[in-house]
């Protein structure tokens, strides 16, 4: 590589940090699984509480 080339390339990546970069596919799949998993955890925990008001009557 010539010294211009990694001048070049160095600029991108500092360009690419500045501008926020861009979010990948893998990326993108991760936050679905989170929130997925988040969401089913969250209705577990709402169906064990109403199971156990209901136990108590």
């Amino acid at each position: 590589m010539k010294e211009n080339d990694l001048l070049k390339l160095m600029l991108g990546k500092a360009m690419e940090s500045v501008q926020g970069g861009k979010m990948g596919g893998k990326g993108w799949i991760a936050a679905v699984v989170l929130g997925v998993i988040v969401v089913a955890g969250f209705i577990a925990y709402r169906l064990m509480v109403v199971e156990l008001i209901t136990r108590m009557r």
